[in-house]
């Protein structure tokens, strides 16, 4: 028999409703303030990570299917294609 679900003893507030709360406190909005910029920095940092990685993944799979043209060249025709 499956448990029980609790979630009927607790009251769940929407996000989207706290932080039109949040937002509605000023001390708040000047430390959310206060760390934007380096928000910001952080989260272009990620992209510029995910771009970076993204060209790496592309440059190996270009290695790998040079790689397996050229030993697919060498072997054709002796039996040994082994990829």
């Amino acid at each position: 028999m499956p448990a029980k679900n609790d979630d009927d003893k607790f009251e769940f507030i929407p996000v989207d409703e706290d932080i039109a709360e949040r937002r509605k406190d000023p001390e708040y909005m000047k430390l959310y303030e206060a760390r934007l910029a380096e928000l910001q920095r952080e989260v272009r940092a990620n992209k510029a990570r995910r771009a970076r990685r993204k060209a790496v993944v592309a440059w190996m799979r270009a290695v790998v299917a040079k790689v397996r043209g050229v030993w697919g060249n060498l072997t054709r025709g002796t039996g040994d294609e082994v990829l």
